[in-house]
């Protein structure tokens, strides 16, 4: 509808209304001040905003009132810019019909000035309530997706294979210790992957690669993060194809590296156990002997054996219940060491300073534990005048190294082959970020035990 009032351009007449996208209006700003007043509004205003034309051109607020407040003053302030410089203007807006209904419009419009100097906008307005709503529930997926990837700590990455362009999410960097705006590139990728991993991985991606129309792979693998720190993760991806061949890589990353800890630590007590039940009855033996050699009646004999028995009993509870338990370095060893004869054992004063956490009992115990044996068996404690002492070296800030000292033993060498107590050595301490060193000096068996100072 035209007001008859206000003289329009034939063009953008004849054009408005043979549009069928969306309503098409003519808005004048006269330039004494006077309000602006639409002065073309085409037909479908109706049927998109449930107002007539009519009163449209009668009263600019049967429009502009059915804006949601924030989008009505958005308008304005951006038409208010653009008319300065005669610029055109194109936003979305969300209008509530008289019949409750909120729908979404994007309105375009440009301004040209007439010879008296009014102001006049020729614009259009589409209705993309369908288009908001499935951007909407689009990004509304997306969230949905980020936050089930951020619970289960996926990342998700993208490789280009014909550019080599590689894109990683915030997860996916964190993961390889990076900062979210770090640069990542399939070199420096490569480069993070453990030397004895490379190739492994390498394969299962190019045999992915060369599955005709793509191919999924898995991968689990170390990575060496900034820090310096080793970590696990595991990678899954998929290779796309078009009609060109490779295309592009997606696929996610999780860092594993709690599991496989926790199953080196299952591992490592399994085979300790495994170890203790098959040398059971070497330690037994071993107790019996060095019983009788001092035992002065079968009373005596008895209770020495009854009471290691017992000892050995409490040892195994400390092994079982010492991921529940924070204790001191001398209550770990008196129970470890009852087996073993403790008043051959010399134990420094100052080791009552050292506590551990529950990470390090278990590990010291079976560390402890295996080197009480092996001293029984083959050092200090094989025979009648050896002695062990523990105690506490000078160490650096934030560090506890434990000395332990065989002496008055048989001669010992090293084995000529690697066996548990030695994988045992190598792997105890080591989640905790401690180490543990064994010499074979002439006069015994000396084992030195590093370990971050607990806070």
């Amino acid at each position: 509808m035209i007001d008859p009032h206000v003289p329009i351009d034939p063009p953008f007449h004849a054009i408005a209304d043979q549009i069928a996208l969306g309503m098409a209006f003519q808005v004048l700003v006269p330039a004494d001040g006077a309000p602006a007043r639409f002065t073309y509004v085409s037909p479908r205003c109706l049927e998109m905003n449930g107002v007539p034309a009519a009163a449209v051109l009668a009263d600019t607020d049967a429009f502009y009132g059915l804006l949601l407040p924030e989008h009505r003053a958005r308008l304005r302030t951006i038409a208010a810019a653009a008319a300065a410089g005669l610029e055109s203007v194109e936003m979305q807006v969300a209008l509530a019909r008289p019949d409750g209904e909120v729908r979404w419009s994007r309105i375009t419009a440009a301004p040209h000035r007439l010879e008296n100097g009014d102001l006049v906008w020729d614009g259009l307005q589409i209705d993309v309530t369908d288009r908001q709503r499935a951007e909407t529930e689009l990004e509304e997926e997306h969230r949905r997706l980020e936050m089930a990837a951020e619970a289960t700590g996926l990342g998700f990455w993208e490789l280009d294979m014909r550019t080599d362009a590689l894109v990683w999410t915030e997860r996916s960097k964190a993961i390889f210790g990076l900062p979210a705006d770090a640069e990542i590139t399939a070199d420096s990728y490569k480069k993070s992957i453990h030397p004895d991993d490379r190739e492994m991985v390498g394969a299962n991606y190019r045999k992915a690669v060369g599955t005709p129309g793509g191919g999924d792979f898995a991968s689990e693998y170390r990575v060496t993060i900034p820090s310096g720190q080793t970590r696990w993760v595991l990678s899954h991806g998929r290779v796309l194809w078009d009609d060109r061949g490779p295309r592009v890589v997606v696929g996610t990353t999780l860092d594993v590296t709690e599991r496989r800890s926790a199953e080196e630590r299952r591992a490592l007590v399994m085979a300790e156990l495994a170890h203790r039940g098959k040398n059971g009855l070497s330690y037994m033996m071993a107790m019996v002997r060095q019983a009788a050699r001092r035992a002065a009646s079968v009373a005596d004999y008895e209770a020495a054996i009854l009471s290691r028995l017992e000892a050995m009993a409490r040892s195994q509870d400390l092994v079982t219940e010492a991921q529940g338990r924070s204790l001191h370095l001398p209550t770990l060893l008196a129970a470890v060491l009852q087996p073993f004869d403790q008043e051959r054992f010399d134990l420094a004063p100052d080791l009552a300073t050292v506590k551990l956490t529950n990470e390090l009992t278990l590990g010291l115990t079976l560390l402890v534990h295996e080197l009480a044996t092996n001293a029984l068996k083959y050092g200090a404690l094989s025979n009648d005048g050896g002695r062990v002492s523990v105690a506490r070296e000078a160490a650096a800030p934030g560090l506890t190294v434990i000395r332990w000292k065989e002496a008055g033993g048989p001669p010992v060498a090293a084995p000529g082959q690697s066996g548990f107590g030695a994988r045992l050595m190598h792997r105890a301490l080591r989640e905790q970020g401690g180490r543990v060193e064994g010499r074979y000096e002439p006069g015994g068996f000396v084992a030195r035990l590093e370990f971050p100072t607990p806070l």
